[in-house]
């Protein structure tokens, strides 16, 4: 099963002296159980792709099929409100979409409204809750009292209370802490971990080299990369072009290599690349120890 765009754009104000496309012939698939990154600059697309995956944005031309089904065919009229719940949109900064009183009824809301006994509405209130670490006495506390950081939490578990295959995040970190951002990150990395689908949208490379399995660089609404973030970081020049650029420990790699190290220019986790960083400094040492004698 999967999400899978094939030939997809999307044109604004079509017809009008306006007419600008967004995407382009946009091929894709996304794989069940992967972590897929979206990168590239405000405007690149990015945004209006992710709203073609649950229908809110309807192509130009092409089609968008969820688990077989061509979401905007004739076909998936009557089934258009499940094919939704299996595709979990965070949009940036979700806690400005909060509204209810408490935090157990705005994470209620999405399920009430699929007409489910109140005993299924607590159970997935509880349950997504619980994914996301939330603490029980925070269910009847306004929204409104508690962190930023809490706050999208609360936000995303409402989208979780769905019971979605597939999570599509749009700048998850955006607007938080470097410690909030941290545990966001890891909080996301453990629902996948849980088999949940990721799609994440970040314009940090740093972000989609810790966690991405494989990713994409957008730029004027057509791919310019795709691939494992290995393969993709090693365009470091195309990367610098777009004006993205790579990891800042690939940086780092890449700088050491122009002064005359021996290393590799392809690694960016940390542990990673503090070996390599290692391994060339000791060769280096015996090189000198070399010259001394």
């Amino acid at each position: 099963m999967s999400l899978e765009l094939k030939h997809v754009s999307h044109i604004y104000q079509e017809g009008s002296a306006k007419e600008s496309y967004a995407l382009r012939d946009i091929c894709l698939n996304v794989n069940e159980g992967e972590f897929l990154g979206i990168a590239g600059h405000t405007g690149s697309g990015k945004s209006t792709l992710i709203q073609h995956f649950n229908g809110l944005l309807k192509p130009t031309s092409g089609e968008v099929i969820v688990d077989g089904v061509n979401i905007n065919g004739k076909e998936a009229k009557k089934e258009l409100k499940v094919l939704r719940m299996q595709v979990g949109i965070v949009f940036q900064y979700p806690e400005y979409q909060l509204f209810e009183e408490t935090v157990e009824r705005d994470i209620a809301f999405g399920p009430r409204n699929l007409n489910l006994s109140d005993i299924e509405i607590q159970h997935r209130v509880t349950e997504a809750m619980d994914m996301l670490k939330l603490s029980k006495k925070m269910r009847k506390k306004s929204p409104f009292e508690l962190s930023g950081g809490q706050k999208r939490k609360i936000a995303i578990a409402g989208v979780l209370a769905m019971k979605p295959k597939y999570l599509i995040l749009d700048e998850p970190t955006a607007g938080l802490d470097p410690k909030g951002r941290e545990e966001f990150l890891e909080l996301i990395a453990d629902l996948h971990q849980q088999g949940l689908t990721v799609v994440m949208v970040s314009h940090s490379m740093d972000d989609i080299a810790r966690y991405a399995q494989r990713m994409i660089v957008l730029e004027h609404g057509e791919i310019r990369l795709e691939g494992t973030p290995q393969a993709v970081f090693a365009q470091s020049e195309l990367l610098d072009q777009i004006g993205l650029g790579v990891p800042t420990l690939t940086r780092l790699l890449i700088e050491l290599q122009k002064q005359g190290w021996d290393v590799r220019t392809d690694l960016f986790h940390p542990t990673d690349v503090s070996q390599e960083i290692l391994r060339a400094l000791s060769k280096r040492e015996q090189r000198k120890g070399a010259d001394l004698c």
